[in-house]
């Protein structure tokens, strides 16, 4: 018997082409989107589980307490918590503490990247499994680990043991290792390098503090411990550690709890400073987001299907007299819905291998260790969507009175009133138009950032790393090149993150800071800066660093130095003693971040921080010829030293231009673009079969196809008119809203977001007129007649 139901399903589906497609497609490209959540969902459960006895690795969280009995759950805990349970807790094999810093940057002169760190110390390597490719773990200070994509980015194929990367607050880091590729996807210690514990205990004074929650700590108890046995042991070291917290003053107390390394992900609760760690709630709600496109896809078979309902009811009557139950004719239909839903899931799958081999999204994972559970999960919840889907349609179609239904009694009226279907379309293209709005504002402001010539001049500039001291031989060979316009030197190129320095403007007064970048008048030229008063810096060949800086607006105003011009000629001090003179002031501008808000800049020349020469270059078309022509000399006077060059718009491009998480935002919007266009055709083929008879009477009486048209699509324009109403206020409040978020930004997009309206309107009522034409381009004669 079912597979008579299935082969009538599959005729059915080859009756009705149209439809079919229509439906399959529309789910098809929803499930994509759901199959990625799952996916995401099944990783999140897969979390560290290649570490050796991770059954006995146990985090140690902590709740806090307030006076007023306010409780915060952390995953995180002291820094001193790890050695102290280590020395007092019996049953304890090992432990270390974890700090993260996801704000630390790190450059090699030429390229700087801002990087997630960890500091830990030896026995996190002996806890976890993050084996070295080359080189040896740290241990000294100032030396580091690079994981193997970061190595890659710096250095490429070279071998970087023994490379020196610079952080702008804490200096030098010596390169010691390269971990081997790990799959930074399925473990909550995502990081691009890890650095001794003991940079971060001589830098900073709060490693003694035990009211301070920054650490992470694990610990990894002996064979054969009991839970019962080291929860009272935390409870006796949380009263021990309350004392403490007593004597200095604190008005909260902590109580420590151990929870296993395989319920860390995904959390059962919400924790505070739980990076990479996703509670069970946020991955409910995020998969939600990719249910309500299935939904809205599951609503336009719905309306599909109901759209048919005069036909598949007179196939209801025949079927009912000839002796057909109603659960039979719901089994036929639910069966016809899963058959459509499972030919979307291949098409669907097709779809996701596509994704995956095209897109490369860094927060979308695709190693799964499980693929079983995954196909069951894949399997199950197709045959909800085909049960949801189909369950209304069945109920409604298989109700049906044989007599009324043979008589033509039924009509699509009974299906339910056309305002729920009107308030569907709206809100389906409400909804496609805001979302395609926000990737507009997305690709206005990305697009801004990457090519942004206005703050500074990027275009034409060549960034190459100076090889050493004495670079001025290679320097006057370079000048000579005719392409070559000017030759200046800075610190840092701009785009990255620059060094601070304290400045005040008496030695009395407390200290601001203020980014430094050590340049020359030539590197100032050359990047185009604005003065707003005074002149550049002097140009100068000495070695000794010019008691005269150059300065941005904003120093001007946090130093209280009145006007741009009143600023000129005033002492400022450097590091609180080192004395200063402004010769120039220039306008505020974006340097590294168009995020952040506006800080002091000071610019002063002293050549011993020199690190990169800033070429600018005639509008060549040809750089590869003008990088030749350089490294030629380059080899010249540096023969065993490769030379480090990046164009800087290039560079600035690439780093500012996800094009990646661009191209999988745009084709989102165009799914849910394409499902709000089959909606609006499921309620336009609904209408069209409703007043079938009504276009065949005015088609007798004289009416054009142009009138029939018009008189068809009116009510749909209307529908459109309303949803761009509500969407285009909406958009621009979006447009705002993520503006905000930028200090630097280029407005709102109202030609983009002008363009995109177009294109989604002109489908939209596209869609609306070919219909309308085609209905209008029956035959009445037939129409009438079959009335």
């Amino acid at each position: 018997m079912l597979f008579n139901y299935l082969k009538i399903a599959w005729r059915n589906l080859l009756k009705h082409k149209l439809f079919s497609f229509i439906n399959i497609i529309g789910l098809s490209l929803a499930i994509p989107s759901a199959l990625m959540g799952l996916i995401q969902i099944v990783n999140y459960y897969e979390f560290d589980k290649t570490h050796k006895d991770g059954e006995r690795i146990i985090r140690l969280i902590t709740d806090e307490k307030q006076v007023d009995g306010k409780i915060t759950n952390w995953a995180s805990s002291p820094v001193p918590l790890a050695n102290y349970v280590k020395d007092n807790i019996v049953g304890i094999e090992n432990s270390t503490t974890v700090i993260r810093d996801s704000r630390w940057v790190l450059s090699n002169g030429i390229k700087t990247k801002n990087l997630n760190t960890i500091y830990t110390d030896q026995s996190f390597f002996e806890l976890f499994n993050f084996p070295l490719s080359i080189g040896s773990y740290p241990t000294t200070p100032n030396t580091i680990v690079l994981t193997h994509e970061t190595a890659q980015w710096f250095f490429r194929d070279a071998n970087p043991i023994g490379s020196i990367l610079e952080n702008p607050k804490y200096g030098s880091f010596k390169i010691v290792g390269v971990l081997k590729p790990f799959n930074g996807e399925k473990t909550q210690f995502k990081t691009d390098v890890f650095i001794p514990l003991t940079d971060y205990q001589n830098n900073n004074r709060r490693t003694s503090d035990w009211s301070s929650l920054i650490a992470h700590t694990f610990i990894k108890v002996a064979k054969g411990s009991e839970p019962s046995g080291l929860t009272k042991q935390l409870e006796n070291t949380s009263t021990q550690i309350n004392k403490l917290l007593e004597t200095d003053s604190s008005r909260k107390s902590l109580h420590f709890k151990a929870q296993f390394l395989a319920d860390i992900s995904p959390s059962k609760d919400i924790l505070e400073n739980d990076p990479y760690v996703q509670d069970i709630r946020s991955i409910a709600l995020n998969f939600g987001f990719q249910l309500i496109i299935i939904l809205l896809a599951s609503l336009n078979y719905i309306n599909l299907t109901l759209a048919r309902a005069i036909n598949r009811g007179r196939e209801v009557g025949v079927r009912k007299v000839a002796g057909a139950t109603k659960s039979q004719l719901v089994l036929q239909f639910l069966i016809e819905s899963i058959l459509i839903s499972y030919i979307a899931l291949g098409i669907g799958l097709l779809l996701l291998w596509f994704i995956k081999s095209q897109i490369h999204v860094s927060w979308i994972t695709w190693d799964i260790d499980h693929w079983g559970y995954l196909l069951l999960l894949f399997f199950l919840l197709n045959l909800f969507l085909g049960l949801i889907a189909g369950i209304s349609p069945s109920l409604i179609l298989s109700s049906y009175q044989p007599v009324k239904v043979l008589k033509g009694a039924i009509s699509p009226a009974s299906f339910g009133k056309i305002g729920f279907r009107k308030t569907l379309i709206i809100v389906q293209f409400v909804i496609a138009l805001v979302y395609i709005f926000f990737i507009g504002h997305a690709y206005h402001q990305i697009t801004y950032m990457a090519n942004d010539n206005e703050n500074f001049h990027r275009n034409d500039i060549l960034n190459i790393n100076l090889p050493n001291s004495k670079y001025q031989p290679l320097v006057a060979d370079i000048s000579t090149l005719k392409d070559v316009q000017s030759v200046g030197y800075t610190s840092l190129s701009f785009g990255n993150m620059p060094t601070q320095v304290s400045i005040k403007n008496a030695k009395n007064l407390s200290p601001n800071s203020a980014f430094y970048y050590a340049v020359d008048n030539s590197f100032i030229e050359s990047m185009g800066l604005k003065f707003v008063a005074g002149k550049n810096l002097v140009n100068s060949s000495s070695e000794q660093p010019s008691p005269l800086v150059v300065v941005n607006q904003k120093t001007v105003e946090k130093l209280n130095l009145g006007t741009d011009q009143e600023a000129i000629g005033k002492l400022i001090f450097l590091k609180d003693s080192i004395p200063a003179t402004i010769i120039g002031v220039v306008s505020n501008f974006c340097h590294y971040d168009y995020e952040k808000k506006i800080e002091p800049v000071i610019f002063q020349y002293q050549p011993s921080l020199f690190k990169v020469m800033c070429i600018r270059a005639s509008s060549v078309r040809d750089r590869d010829l003008l990088e030749t022509s350089i490294k030629s000399l380059w080899a010249k006077h540096n023969p065993y030293l490769e030379m480090n060059t990046v164009w800087l718009d290039s560079d600035l491009y690439e780093r500012y231009y996800p094009y990646e998480d661009m191209q999988f935002m745009g084709m989102e919007s165009i799914v849910i673009f394409v499902i709000a266009i089959l909606g609006l055709i499921g309620i336009l083929i609904y209408s069209l079969e409703k007043r079938t008879k009504e276009i065949g009477i005015r088609k007798v009486v004289g009416a054009t196809t142009f009138e029939v048209i018009k008189l068809m699509s009116n009510d749909f324009i209307k529908l459109l008119a309303i949803a761009t109403i509500i969407a285009i206020p909406l958009g621009i409040a979006i447009g705002y809203f993520m503006n905000s978020f930028f200090i630097f930004n280029n407005g709102i997009g109202y030609l983009i977001l002008s363009f995109l309206l177009a294109i989604v309107i002109g489908v939209a009522i596209g869609a609306v007129g070919f219909f309308s034409w085609k209905a209008a381009q029956t035959n009445p004669a037939r129409i009438l007649k079959a009335e």
